[in-house]
């Protein structure tokens, strides 16, 4: 059974954009947000540079994001079973506490000056399982508190918090870098997850009278999931975007470092601000989708990839700082429609008690981010990096074409 959907306050004089932030949970929990995914861009630049700093070596750099992004595979329905299963705002207050101790033992290493390789990918690892039920727990609770026809524009000013903490996350991340050193943009990411930490502290979590389901065996729930994906054609067209999204485009993020600094010859300070261009674009788009909403939500999901993946691919032949800014700003465009979609088109095709695993199944496909992640590397080892994300990208844009034409869903 689902929990109740939150009384809203008055809501006079709040603008369509923002109508979502009249829900008091709500508000806390976006706020709280922003706080998390800052962190999570702060990190996201972070560690590559430090890779980067210490190996030399592309490949290196791509395992620090196929670390990252592991946990989505293996713990995506298990995040959202777990979701499904216990209070999810305790789930959330949880993570925060693991995230505060995480980034603690990290800033204490650097601060020694003991930092190794392994000890990146252990934080790549560690942060993001717990990325991974967030994922799950945050979204399927918006779908608790909020009432269906909110259930957009909730998740889109979400999107909005993601991608506009990307602007001030990368920016930040590479300014940490240049001014205060590693450690230093860990203290700052220690202070941001402690105010985070005070901010769902007091938010009350709603109990449902039914009891929860028990924790069933991993893999009967990894099985009910491909059941579910089997039998389910809008959840199959949103799960094989998010899939083919993973593998052949967001890859390109991992090589950005390397592009920065050995094609376009810039610092730290320049890639954060190339980093926060993709960021800057998804921002407005989903603020647009805020207001407007869609009425053609598969069109919006999935033609907004394919914009992504083009802009990616020409960001692969440029050689000119100011014309690479422009095409990730044009890719953050069409993010902002595959990002938004995603967990609509999930939530709307599955039954309100499923939530937690319907977002777990989206873990499962960000789950092919690794592969693709790895891939890329490999790649970018005998070609460079460049021919690395053009060969990439050219395969998704078939790829996603194909989607379209095959599946009507992309195109209601």
């Amino acid at each position: 059974m689902n929990n109740p959907v939150e009384e809203p306050l008055p809501n006079a004089g709040v603008s369509r954009t923002f109508q979502a932030l009249i829900h008091p949970t709500y508000r806390r929990l976006w706020v709280a947000g922003w706080l998390w995914y800052s962190n999570l861009w702060i990190e996201f630049i972070v560690l590559p540079w430090l890779m980067l700093d210490l190996t030399n070596s592309p490949m290196q750099v791509a395992l620090v994001g196929v670390t990252r992004m592991a946990p989505m595979f293996f713990f995506g329905v298990l995040g959202g079973s777990l979701s499904d299963r216990f209070p999810k705002h305790h789930v959330l207050f949880t993570l925060q506490c693991f995230n505060i101790l995480v980034t603690l033992t990290m800033t204490l290493i650097l601060i020694s000056g003991i930092i190794r390789p392994w000890h990146i990918f252990l934080v790549a690892f560690l942060m993001g399982t717990s990325w991974t039920i967030d994922f799950s727990a945050r979204r399927s609770y918006f779908a608790e508190m909020l009432p269906p026809n909110r259930l957009t524009n909730a998740i889109s000013l979400d999107a909005a918090a993601m991608t506009g903490s990307g602007i001030l996350g990368s920016i930040l991340g590479g300014t940490l870098i240049t001014l205060t050193g590693y450690h230093g943009a860990y203290i700052f990411m220690l202070i941001l997850f402690l105010i985070g930490f005070t901010l769902l502290f007091p938010v009350p979590s709603r109990q449902t009278s039914a009891p929860r389901p028990a924790l069933a065996n991993p893999l009967t729930q990894i099985a009910e999931a491909f059941q579910l994906i089997r039998t389910n054609r809008a959840v199959w067209a949103a799960f094989s975007v998010t899939v083919a999204m993973n593998f052949f485009g967001f890859p390109y993020f991992q090589m950005v470092p390397v592009i920065a600094r050995d094609v376009l010859d810039v610092n730290a300070f320049l890639f954060s601000i190339l980093s926060a261009a993709a960021g800057t674009g998804s921002f407005i788009g989903s603020m647009v989708i805020a207001t407007r909403g869609s009425r053609r939500q598969g069109s919006l999901y999935s033609v907004g990839s394919i914009i992504m993946l083009v802009s990616v691919f020409a960001f692969a032949f440029s050689n000119l700082y100011g014309l690479s800014v422009l095409l990730l700003f044009i890719a953050g465009l069409g993010m902002a429609g595959f990002a938004t979609m995603q967990p609509v088109l999930m939530l709307q095709a599955t039954p309100p008690e499923l939530s937690g695993r319907a977002m777990g199944i989206i873990a499962i496909g960000i789950g092919a981010s690794p592969l693709g992640m790895f891939v890329v590397g490999l790649l970018a080892e005998f070609f460079g990096a460049p021919t690395a994300i053009a060969i990439s990208t050219g395969v998704g844009i078939i790829v996603l074409f194909g989607l379209r034409i095959q599946l009507e869903q992309l195109r209601d």
